[in-house]
């Protein structure tokens, strides 16, 4: 088990998502510094910190890696396309639902923090 700072009863759950995404293949890189990703030499990137809002974006952007393997996520026109990756967005967020309802985490936080994070992807033209 990897050990992050933050909550130990969070810990547990992004070490069995960590684990989902390594069985899957992918790698789970953690950084302060850069954004939660994910990129199609199937890496998430995430900081290393176990929160209930970083739990979430684990398996938001698990959801992407789902799709991608699974033939369902075009990366280039998530990048380039506006209204794809709308659609890819909520996808994503589907699957992670289903990822943390099998690992029965915690969802007490979930429907405000993923209302929080649609509204972002109305602000923004383009991902980087």
């Amino acid at each position: 088990m990897r050990s992050l700072i933050g909550r130990a009863d969070i810990n547990k759950y992004m070490n069995r998502l960590i684990d989902i995404v390594e069985n899957m293949g992918g790698t789970v890189r953690f950084s302060h510094e850069n954004r939660v990703s994910f990129k199609p030499d199937l890496t998430v990137t995430v900081p290393p910190i176990a929160e209930q809002e970083n739990l979430y974006a684990l398996a938001h952007e698990t959801g992407h890696l789902i799709d991608y393997i699974e033939g369902n996520l075009d990366y280039d026109q998530w990048i380039s396309n506006r209204p794809y990756r709308i659609n890819a967005e909520m996808k994503a967020w589907v699957n992670a639902y289903q990822l943390l309802k099998e690992i029965d985490a915690p969802l007490d936080e979930w429907e405000l923090h993923v209302q929080k994070k649609l509204f972002t992807y109305f602000e923004f033209e383009e991902v980087s």
